[in-house]
């Protein structure tokens, strides 16, 4: 893994993108007087993961892929590294959420329905195959599902690198526009085949061709692809001296103002495209160019207390969940004055909360816990290199 690879300008977006999703789950009700470009913008959060997937192939690649796109370290150092990373805090969110499913799950379906639907759906989310099964999806705990839409990139990541060196570098733009479109084809023939009728689409529709589109791993694989190839681009630049490191100020001022832009837009772009891939361009200008310093943007994203929230993001992405269950909780022994229920106090409730608990969760949790787990799982890695190579074949 490169030394020095931290980019902190990356690490300070995370937490933009991860409080987009926030304010797409929570904040929508309190936009009502807002300005039409504001309400449409919060209104698009859901795109953000969108450019967590483009972030996420570009920052494995940037940590794990030589210039030649082979990978540094093995695949089961890599696997191991990558369960310590998102599991231990994956895991402590599920309990978290597990008491608000469960009182959910019994008052909608009683006893016996609830049962069955919380052995299956508890089992499917800790397995992280909650994302194959459109209605457990959001079961669990909502935002789990992009988890395990990345588990599944994360285990396709190794031999997506054994296949890179076969790629002829000048032809990188042409695989970069291939896995844009190919991640653009299955919004497109359901817009183009409307298989559930020809009502509009939003983030509330929930139909099963649609919650496909939304969530199966494979069909979001294209943006995870994209960011690895951009990615794999940025190592080639660096480790020829390429572009200097503070040349990247166009580049993420104008993915940063493309991203706004289409969500102001709002509805005037369909809502799977904005959703697929439609934006994995903007997304990869913005990393790209906050990989190369971004200018005043990427200046702003790496203070340190950005770059501390944006460590934390990925706690926060996952606790914005269990936040409001305890909202909820608490207006039942809180004074009526303080009406939890209220859009603007739930909202600030769950960043506040969230906020701070993500910080004490990366801090206690997923930081100390990231080691423990990489020394639990070393004596599987260690048994990579004692594996025999396998015979070459004469003639194959």
């Amino acid at each position: 893994m490169k030394q020095g690879g931290a980019l902190d300008g990356l690490t300070g977006l995370r937490f933009f993108a991860a409080l987009h999703v926030v304010l797409f789950h929570f904040g929508k009700p309190c936009m009502d007087t807002a300005p039409e470009g504001l309400r449409n913008w919060v209104g698009a959060g859901y795109s953000a993961v969108g450019v967590f997937f483009v972030l996420s192939g570009f920052v494995l690649a940037w940590n794990y892929l030589d210039r030649d796109g082979r990978m540094e370290t093995g695949p089961r150092a890599f696997l191991a590294a990558r369960v310590a990373r998102v599991y231990p805090v994956y895991l402590l969110t599920f309990l978290l959420a597990a008491p608000f499913t469960i009182a959910a799950s019994v008052s909608d379906n009683g006893w016996l329905v609830a049962v069955a639907k919380l052995v299956v759906g508890g089992l499917g989310t800790l397995a992280l195959v909650q994302a194959w099964i459109p209605l457990l999806a959001l079961y669990w705990n909502p935002p789990g599902w992009s988890v395990a839409v990345e588990a599944v990139f994360y285990a396709l990541f190794p031999g997506l690198a054994r296949v890179l060196p076969r790629l002829r570098p000048s032809l990188l733009p042409v695989a970069l526009g291939a896995a844009w479109v190919l991640g653009l084809v299955p919004p497109l023939l359901y817009l183009g085949l409307q298989p559930e009728g020809t009502a509009p689409t939003d983030a509330g529709t929930w139909t099963t061709w649609l919650t496909v589109i939304k969530f199966n791993p494979l069909l979001r694989l294209p943006e995870f692809v994209f960011g690895v190839l951009l990615g794999w681009c940025f190592v080639r630049e660096r480790a020829s001296g390429g572009a200097k490191q503070g040349s990247g100020a166009v580049l993420a001022a104008v993915g940063a103002a493309l991203l706004v832009a289409a969500g102001a837009a709002g509805p005037r772009i369909p809502f799977p495209l904005m959703h697929n891939a439609l934006l994995a361009p903007a997304s990869g200008l913005l990393v790209y160019g906050l990989a190369r310093g971004g200018g005043p943007l990427g200046w702003l994203l790496s203070r340190p207390l950005l770059v501390h929230l944006g460590g934390a993001s990925y706690a926060l992405y996952l606790l914005q969940f269990p936040a409001s269950g305890l909202a909820h909780a608490l207006a039942r022994v809180l004074p009526p004055s303080l009406d939890v229920y209220s859009p603007v106090t739930l909202l600030a409730f769950v960043l506040v909360v969230g906020v701070l608990a993500s910080v004490g969760v990366h801090r206690y949790v997923e930081t100390p816990f990231r080691s423990r787990v990489r020394k639990a799982l070393q004596p599987w890695v260690d048994e990579e290199s004692s594996i025999p190579a396998r015979p070459v074949v004469p003639g194959a």
